[in-house]
């Protein structure tokens, strides 16, 4: 079987994956700025999923398989390292260690123990918006020396308002003063069973989290929580 891919092959996969993981992180970032939680923790996921394909796409050999999903991202990474391009080492562990259980909710008759998650809404937006722009940079410095022809690119030219609210980035505001202002908690707990589905969200009151590189976690449950 011919492995063979072409460089326009390339730059077509790369570009529409670029295209859709866009629309997806938009579309989180309208969600989590209005406190619609696990909609816009999926969308989060496959948005930086889409993102890390296009990484791949733009510096296979050969064609590989590479439809794997946040559930299985060590996949994603082992394809990133084999292209020599593992961006995610550079990424928040407690970040992506949400963005996997996010990608476990979108399907409730796969979920075999219950799913917990804490975070900070504002902080958890910040470290999405640092990731997709990262990431944005890197296939343009690689793909076109710098020269993004993104959707991206042209959302940032047009002042969309929709990418620069709360965009600590695009507002050049300090990474760490930014994660530190007040913030609000978000708890979720997911239990499926054969009688029983469950999903409660938890809100916790406004607070300032110190920031040393990892957003913080939310573990405040409040009563009841769990029963």
């Amino acid at each position: 079987m011919d492995r063979s891919i072409t460089y326009m092959e390339k730059l077509s996969n790369g570009y529409s994956l670029t295209e859709l993981g866009y629309r997806d992180y938009i579309a989180a970032r309208f969600l989590l700025n209005n406190h619609f939680i696990v909609q816009g923790l999926n969308l989060a996921s496959t948005a930086v999923e889409k993102y890390l394909k296009a990484v791949i796409v733009f510096n296979l050999k050969e064609r590989e398989r590479y439809n794997y999903h946040f559930d299985r991202f060590n996949l994603l990474k082992n394809l990133l390292a084999k292209v020599n391009n593992d961006v995610t080492e550079e990424f928040d562990p407690v970040f992506i260690a949400i963005l996997e259980k996010a990608f476990k909710i979108r399907y409730y008759d796969k979920i075999k123990k219950p799913i917990f998650m804490g975070f900070y809404i504002n902080q958890f937006i910040g470290e999405l918006d640092y990731t997709i722009d990262y990431l944005e940079k890197f296939i343009s410095n690689t793909q076109s020396g710098g020269q993004s022809i993104t959707v991206y690119s042209k959302a940032v030219k047009n002042n969309d308002p929709h990418l620069y609210e709360n965009n600590f980035i695009l507002k050049k505001e300090n990474k760490k003063d930014f994660m530190e202002k007040p913030d609000v908690g978000f708890s979720i707990y997911i239990r499926v069973e054969s009688v029983i589905q469950e999903e409660k969200v938890v809100k916790g009151g406004s607070t300032r989290n110190k920031y040393d590189g990892r957003i913080s976690k939310f573990t405040q449950f409040g009563t009841n929580f769990m029963l």
